[in-house]
């Protein structure tokens, strides 16, 4: 375990200081145990005196146990929360930063949350309180056992029998809690995950009217973390057990020799009275390191799943940028599946030239955002390839292709902060003074006036506290201040009133000017004006999306075929009225 932590630290070198100091305060702490045995030999003997200079020794030895211990625990704590989780956790946030977004469709928000808290706060024990108990509870009784061979080999050897019996019981405890302890973060990652869920779902839950535990899933998942934790606990009790059991016995075997061999005069009293002092610090030690062995394992288990993260291969970019030809995009044969075995684009080719619009239609279902996604390498394609400019977005440093694109989708997610620093997001580094250029090229400028604090005014988690027409005029804002030449709109207008609409078509017609526009809708007279139109179909028959139509809308829409139905469809939902 320490291997593999050891080697995803920057500063190694600080937990080796930290295991070092334990080292040593143990060691010295051992040797004034030691100590002991010729301090009483002297003082209860004919010349009291004599025991001054043990006396001193094991005082000496005290105060150094006692300055490593102190040195080593002061720091500790900076050490395992700085220089270890601190670490991890961003490393962690830089890893997830670089991962595929199907990596983030196998994993819950419970599951990432757990790793930077629940598990992070179970490594920062392992230096600070796993890791002195542990050394101490080695390190002590064995420097005792050396010792005590110079002393009474024969009570020596009692006492060193514990040492297979400790490890048999060690190695029985973590069998026995293995299983136990696996289930736990998993069990404590579902529990997050599901509050979390919970959180989110309160319209839906009090509109059926479901409060608390009455929402079966979270129950259920309650019930289950609830049975885990009982099930450890359970598990702990047999080894810990039979380690106090083990220890008293023995202490009464030691008691017991030590007073045969007094009696029978091999063995002086004073020793014999040093030596049963010692043994408490050497079966007591060994008992407690089974209670600790429960952490280090749960400890090693956090660190796995932490090296799941860390070990998961970024996707590859560039280091280089490139030179661009144009701004054109241009899938080319291309193939790409969620999922192994369920192809969603199978050779698919399509071009949107630079500077004209390209509308993608089609069925809900049939690929149309994930040709967005894999424009802006959310994924990246199993065959073929998508290229900007002429170079594949594989080959582009991220920041180069981030720099190109900018996206306005119809699930817009704003940061708990304020409308000014969720504009800025866009670009960091801009002026409050080009933030308000974007606002109201945006059109946001109407809804900032209704707010009581402006463009200051905090939006809550996601945004609740805007409607959903005033997220999208932040997104758009987004898009005006970050002025990128390519633009890609995912279906942003279809669950927008008439009014919301209508202001953003015509913000999105002033956003478009001069850019190349990949365009998703499901309202077809949104994308009337656009250069080409792409209809996609086969998705929901089970096949592969391929492209049916494609040409001018007004081309397409008189010659009767797919196009034009959907465009027949559209129109009469326009028309329905209610009664």
């Amino acid at each position: 375990m320490l291997t593999r932590m050891l080697r995803y630290l920057d500063k190694p070198q600080a937990f080796f200081w930290l295991v070092g100091g334990y080292g040593v305060a143990a060691v010295l702490q051992g040797l004034a145990f030691i100590v002991i045995v010729p301090f009483l030999r002297a003082f209860l003997g004919d010349s009291p005196a004599s025991a001054l200079p043990w006396l001193w020794t094991l005082l000496g030895l005290a105060a150094g146990a006692f300055l490593a211990q102190f040195l080593t625990l002061a720091n500790s704590h900076r050490i395992s929360v700085m220089d270890v989780c601190g670490d991890l956790i961003h490393k962690i946030g830089k890893r997830v930063s670089n991962l595929p977004l199907g990596w983030f469709r196998a994993s819950t928000p419970g599951e990432v949350a757990a790793l930077t808290s629940s598990q992070a706060d179970v490594l920062s024990h392992l230096g600070s309180i796993v890791l002195p108990n542990l050394m101490s509870a080695a390190l002590v009784p064995l420097t005792v056992l050396v010792g005590l061979i110079f002393v009474d080999w024969r009570l020596a050897l009692v006492l060193g029998s514990a040492v297979p019996v400790t490890w048999w019981l060690w190695r029985w405890g973590r069998r026995v809690l293995k299983t136990e302890q696996e289930r736990e973060p998993a069990l404590a990652s579902a529990s997050a995950g599901r509050l979390i869920e919970y959180a989110q779902l309160q319209p839906v839950l009090r509109a059926r009217g479901l409060r608390g535990l009455d929402w079966e899933p979270l129950n259920r998942t309650l019930v289950e973390e609830n049975d885990g934790v009982t099930g450890l606990l359970k598990a702990q009790g047999p080894p810990l057990g039979a380690a106090t059991a083990a220890a008293e016995t023995l202490f009464a075997a030691l008691l017991s020799l030590g007073l045969w061999f007094i009696l029978e005069g091999s063995l002086d009293v004073a020793v014999f009275l040093a030596i049963m002092l010692l043994s408490t610090r050497f079966t007591t030690p060994l008992a407690q390191a089974l209670l600790y062995q429960g952490e280090l394992q749960k400890a090693d288990i956090a660190l796995q799943a932490m090296g799941k993260v860390l070990d998961e291969p970024e996707m590859a970019a560039g280091s280089v940028e490139r030179e661009l030809d144009g701004l054109d995009i241009v899938f080319e044969d291309v193939s790409f599946g969620y999922e192994a075995g369920l192809p969603v684009l199978e050779g698919f080719s399509l071009t949107a030239p630079q500077g004209q619009i390209t509308a993608l239609v089609g069925p809900s279902g049939c690929g149309k955002s994930t040709c967005t996604r894999l424009i802006a390498r959310f994924w990246d394609v199993d065959r073929g390839r998508v290229t900007v400019g002429g170079v594949d977005v594989r080959e582009l440093p991220t920041e180069q292709l981030m720099s190109l694109v900018s996206m306005v989708f119809q699930d817009v997610y704003l940061f708990d902060t304020t409308i000014l620093e969720n504009v800025r997001l866009a670009r960091p580094e801009a002026t409050d003074e080009e933030v308000a250029v974007a606002v109201s090229r945006a059109r946001l400028d109407s809804v900032i006036e209704r707010l009581p604090d402006g463009l200051e005014t905090r939006v809550g988690e996601g945004g609740l506290r805007l409607s959903g027409g005033e997220r999208q005029r932040v997104s758009i804002a987004r898009a005006f201040l970050k002025d990128s030449p390519i633009l890609l709109l995912d279906e942003i207008t279809s669950a927008l009133d008439a009014e919301n609409e209508a202001v953003l078509s015509e913000t999105l017609a002033e956003l478009a000017e001069g850019r190349t526009v990949v365009v998703i809708a499901h309202r077809l007279t949104t994308i009337m004006g656009a250069d080409t139109v792409a209809v996609l179909s086969g998705r929901e028959r089970g096949e592969a999306t391929r492209i049916v139509e494609l040409g001018a809308p007004a081309e397409l829409a008189r010659a009767g075929g797919m196009f034009a139905g959907l465009v027949a469809d559209s129109q009469a939902v326009g028309r329905w009225r209610l009664g």
